[in-house]
């Protein structure tokens, strides 16, 4: 059948959803805690530029989290957006180093993924089956759909022994 296909697409689509969902929460994760340990170095270091980039990692990573749970395309551009800031006080803070490019390259794939993630999320949503794509179930509707549907003549028989039924009674004469 053609919409088992379509349900098969959409099923790997989903499962390929949930495990950059996965990914993106570890590396948000990560980031929260790598933000917090600059948070304190800038604290007790009294660097205002690390301090400054260390908040805005927290916000990133936090809405980044946020945008995975609720879905939203606006929360995750803003994520993108603070962790670009981020990323750009942290490169010209200490100058380009090594650990600088790999935090620009990872972190900003994983914006990008979180953004083009929620975006297919919310196309599968559309689809017939959404959340689970699953085949039987679509055909189970589908009979008990039909076994609803009933011909003509049953529903003018029913009508007839309904009518029937309650003009049976001739107790009133």
């Amino acid at each position: 059948m053609d919409f088992e296909e379509e349900y098969k697409k959409n099923r790997t689509a989903m499962k390929r959803c949930r495990k950059t969902e996965t990914a993106s929460f570890i590396v948000l994760a990560a980031n929260i805690a790598i933000s917090i340990w600059l948070l304190v170095a800038a604290v007790i270091s009294g660097e205002v530029l690390v301090l400054i980039a260390s908040v805005l990692g927290l916000a990133a990573s936090a809405l980044g989290i946020l945008g995975l749970y609720k879905k939203d395309s606006a929360i995750a551009i803003a994520a993108g957006v603070f962790l670009i800031a981020e990323m750009g006080i942290m490169f010209f803070a200490d100058g380009p180093d090594l650990i600088g490019v790999l935090e620009v390259a990872v972190f900003g794939y994983f914006a990008a993924a979180n953004f083009l993630n929620i975006k297919k999320y919310r196309w599968l949503e559309q689809q017939d089956g959404f959340p689970n794509f699953e085949p039987r179930l679509k055909e189970y509707d589908m009979d008990r759909a039909q076994r609803n549907i009933k011909d003509p003549y049953a529903r003018k028989m029913e009508e007839m022994k309904k009518n029937n039924a309650s003009a049976g009674h001739m107790d009133e004469l």
